[in-house]
């Protein structure tokens, strides 16, 4: 085992907000999202629009009862992923407001959008994770994910005339204005709302409210893109093959062996060279693929890489030392069929920052998954995330490769690689640090 340290926990983590390093205290913590609630004080980002006397806090919970209408946001958002966790009581009825056009719209559900909850019969039009009478819940949820007086979160993202609802990780909302006429007249901006209980009698709660504001493209507020038109990547040969088969549309690189089965692999590398920064990538890898994402790569492919091992023993977002050492480092090891369990003796003693048993919540089947990781420093400091969880803090203890180098994407060589197999990566950005 080399002397490199992995602590893999849930404490909190340095954000870096756009205007400059801060830290986020509120857990879950993820970097480029902005807390829109400290767990005390409703009125920091929120108006109450009806009796306070409604709206309480106790541990870091908002607590609502009928009467007090709706608190809303004091900023505009546009373009977004908001995220945060609910429950309610039996037979309940509540909802989350977005692109509200105006703070004291009397029907915001009508003048902007209503992400419903509610786990009383209603049609999927009108049930808990719908657009509110605008787009109806494809699929439906489960009476689990509707349950009573259990924790629930929603991702909602908003990004132009399209909104996407995902409740506990199941993508149930995937709406566009191109194709459904009443999403048209609504704005594509406004406030934020949160409903009170909305029923005759009961409650509903609210935490961990947070929201990243996006570009217009998709890409993080502060963040620059490196794959908006495929230019400014070049293959380098490693031990892996002469490159691999890469194919570029619409912002996502398409890669696979070359030919397919063939065992020839390789590494798509940036131009651009970069020292201490942040990375966001989404990924969508086949079953089976051996890839990851190379930080501070060299053109020989020596690096820090976050691992995107979709197969068996394999993991995402753990760290491994690609031709520096060969040190593998990973808190949780997939099984061969697509489950987890604790990582391969390396970390022990290091925790997971989610239970075993959530990863069906972590990591979302057949889509796009989003991982970020932050270096800074040499010998360096490495965090992962992986869909917002906090995967891995990584500090080296001796300096490997240079200060800077690419950002690269891989296909890996050999017979392991399934036969027309591809990795794909979207939405590559980054923001560099000041050191």
């Amino acid at each position: 085992m080399n002397h490199c340290r992995l602590i893999a926990s849930c404490l909190p983590a340095l954000l870096l907000l756009a205007a400059g390093l801060g830290a986020y205290e509120n857990p879950p913590t993820e970097p480029g999202f902005v807390s829109l609630f400290d767990g005390k004080n409703i009125e920091e980002h929120f108006i109450i629009k009806g009796k306070k006397e409604s709206w309480t806090v106790k541990d870091g919970v908002i607590h609502s009862l009928r009467g007090g209408n709706r608190i809303i946001s004091r900023e505009k958002y546009g373009d977004f992923v908001l995220r945060l966790d609910w429950r309610i009581s039996e037979q309940g009825n509540s909802g989350i407001f977005i692109r509200v056009p105006g703070q004291n719209d009397g029907a915001p559900w009508v003048s902007g959008y209503e992400v419903q909850i509610s786990n009383a019969p209603r049609d999927d039009a009108h049930c808990t994770a719908s657009l509110y009478g605008v787009a109806a819940t494809n699929p439906r949820p489960t009476k689990e994910a509707e349950g009573a007086n259990t924790w629930h979160t929603y991702e909602i993202t908003c990004l132009g005339g399209r909104i996407s609802v995902r409740l506990d990780g199941v993508l149930n909302i995937d709406a566009d204005e191109k194709k459904n006429a009443k999403m048209r007249s609504r704005p594509r901006a406004g406030f934020i709302g949160l409903q009170d209980y909305h029923a005759s009698k009961g409650w509903v709660e609210y935490r961990n409210i947070r929201i990243q504001p996006l570009q217009a493209n998709g890409v993080p507020v502060g963040f620059e893109s490196l794959s908006s038109d495929g230019k400014g990547w070049h293959k380098i040969r490693t031990g892996h093959g002469s490159g691999g088969q890469w194919a570029y549309a619409d912002g996502t690189w398409e890669g696979q062996q070359d030919p397919p089965g063939s065992g020839n692999g390789g590494v798509l590398a940036t131009d651009r060279k970069l020292s201490d920064f942040e990375l966001v990538i989404e990924t969508k890898p086949d079953w089976g693929v051996c890839s990851g994402v190379f930080l501070r790569s060299t053109e020989r492919g020596q690096c820090y890489q976050l691992m995107v091992d979709w197969h068996g023993k394999g993991n995402v977002a753990g760290i491994y030392g690609e031709g520096t050492g060969g040190f593998n480092i990973r808190n949780y090891q997939l099984s061969d069929d697509k489950t987890i369990r604790e990582g391969n003796g390396h970390e022990q003693n290091n925790p997971l920052a989610f239970e075993l048993k959530d990863w069906k919540k972590v990591w979302r089947f057949g889509q796009y998954n989003e991982v970020r990781a932050r270096i800074t420093s040499n010998p360096p400091t490495i965090d992962t995330w992986l869909n917002g969880w906090h995967i891995s803090h990584f500090e080296d203890d001796k300096k490997r490769i240079p200060d800077a180098g690419g950002v690269a994407i891989q296909v890996h060589g050999g017979k392991g690689w399934p036969k027309g197999a591809k990795v794909r990566f979207r939405n590559i950005s980054v923001r560099e640090l000041k050191k």
